[in-house]
């Protein structure tokens, strides 16, 4: 039995036209449209809609066969049923919420602590705070030492206004969350001239197992959250309020640093990237890359959004049983060149 990637022939399964409804889209970019020409790429593979509106109509629309999306969890849940709701459902593969936590060893702290402090403090400024594996949750044995080790914080600007304005009410989120017991602003670096604020809130792994939404909160933008623990014990339960997410994060020592193994091995319970020693907010395009998780960090967590392996989101086997070897598409036929 042979099988077959139909999308060598379907557009379609690359990427969805424009709907019907809105009128006809912009060119694409002139730097993406000449490279996909230079490629030879099919006219109109890449097309650009704005609006949510429009977006919505793009999913419903007959001619879509499948939808990727990046965003929040709200409007991918929207947009996720939508697409089950119609009367041809189709895939949709959502890049949605995600906190990314990250575990700090005693030994990882004692051997390493500078290391991590200044780790974690490009790690969580990096583009403003706006990567989708931005570390919003940190697990630190000891706050103190770990807030006064951080150096200089800031950010650079938002991606647009929309972004910046809906930081901008987080951060009155933030100032409401830093009001309940057990939890404070531990540092809030003003932003200039026009630039967000970074701010670190501070709170106990007694106080996340009191309120979960603790580390469970995403907020888009140069924000986080430093827990402090007193036992592994302690970060194990918190770590098991976790539905999903992106990311898990261990700092530890070397290699026999045995509270790192357990939290790497509880970590990839709820993460589809687990990280060792270096920092989640980077992303490389490989085979190997994995970036996606369970629900809310993806509504489809067998796939990866980025990386070779994403394109097989848009794939449909196809098999052929029993088939002449004349009548098989041409790629599967014998001494067919190999791609």
């Amino acid at each position: 039995m042979t099988t077959r990637d139909v999308s060598a022939r379907s557009p379609k399964a690359l990427c969805a036209p424009a709907p019907a409804a809105p009128p006809a889209p912009p060119a694409p970019p002139a730097p993406a449209g000449a490279a996909l020409a230079d490629a030879g790429a099919p006219a109109h593979l890449l097309q650009v809609i704005e609006g949510g509106r429009a977006g919505a109509d793009a999913v419903q629309d007959h001619r879509t066969k499948a939808v990727g999306f990046t965003g929040s969890t709200r409007g991918g849940r929207h947009l996720f049923d939508l697409a089950a709701a119609r009367p041809d459902p189709i895939p949709f593969y959502g890049e949605l919420g995600s906190t990314n936590p990250v575990v700090v060893t005693p030994a990882g702290w004692a051997e390493r602590g500078e290391e991590i402090a200044t780790g974690f403090a490009g790690s969580c400024t990096l583009g403003s705070g706006q990567f989708c594996t931005q570390p919003g949750v940190v697990f630190v044995p000891d706050a103190d030492a770990f807030l006064a080790a951080l150096p200089p914080l800031s950010a650079g600007p938002m991606l647009n206004e929309r972004i910046g304005t809906a930081y901008t009410d987080a951060l009155d989120a933030l100032d409401a969350l830093a009001a309940r017991d057990g939890v404070e602003v531990a540092r809030r670096v003003p932003g200039v001239e026009g630039q967000p604020d970074v701010v670190l809130l501070r709170t106990t792994a007694d106080a996340v197992r009191n309120d979960p939404a603790l580390i469970t909160t995403e907020v888009f933008g140069p924000a986080s959250l430093v827990v402090a623990y007193r036992s592994p014990e302690e970060v194990e339960e918190a770590l098991a309020e976790f539905e999903g997410t992106l990311t898990g994060t261990v700092q530890a020592a070397g290699a026999d640093d045995e509270a790192g193994l357990r939290m790497l091995d509880l970590l990839a319970r709820y993460a589809g990237r687990v990280i060792w020693n270096q920092w989640p907010t980077g992303v490389t395009v490989s085979d190997a890359q994995q970036h996606g998780g369970p629900w809310p960090a993806s509504t489809a967590p067998t796939t990866t959004s980025v990386g070779t392996a994403a394109i097989r989101r848009f794939r449909r086997p196809v098999a052929f049983q029993n088939v002449p070897g004349t009548a098989l598409p041409p790629e599967l036929r014998d001494r067919a060149p190999r791609i």
